[in-house]
């Protein structure tokens, strides 16, 4: 499979995992609890854990790293990949919501 295939598919995981999943305010409520015992208020921010376009960047980093990829262009694909981690994020909220709103439709026209 290509690197870059690859790479897309790193950051579609790693978008889903930060953004969609609900990982994010768990970590941060094991953070503020954590915290809470030394007196301090709760974690708002946990970079780069909490950032898709940080997480997309390491992640694929690391990737190329690993796969023995990493030259100037794959490394600019995954500055890419990270620079448009927010809107892969919509388009997986888009395509959620698009199907949800078939189904629906379906379920009103099965019962109509």
């Amino acid at each position: 499979m290509s690197i870059y295939i690859e790479l897309l598919l790193v950051a579609a995981v790693v978008v889903y995992i930060v953004d969609l999943s609900g990982f994010t305010d768990t970590l941060l409520g094991w953070a503020s609890k954590f915290t809470a015992r030394f007196g301090y208020g709760p974690v708002k921010n946990l970079r780069p854990f909490t950032c898709s376009l940080c997480m997309v960047w390491w992640c694929c980093l690391l990737w190329s790293i690993f796969r023995n990829n990493f030259t100037l262009p794959v490394v600019s694909y995954c500055a890419a990949l990270s620079a448009y981690s927010i809107t892969l994020t919509q388009s997986f909220i888009f395509i959620r919501e698009a199907v949800l709103k078939l189904l629906r439709t379906l379920m009103k026209w099965i019962d109509a």
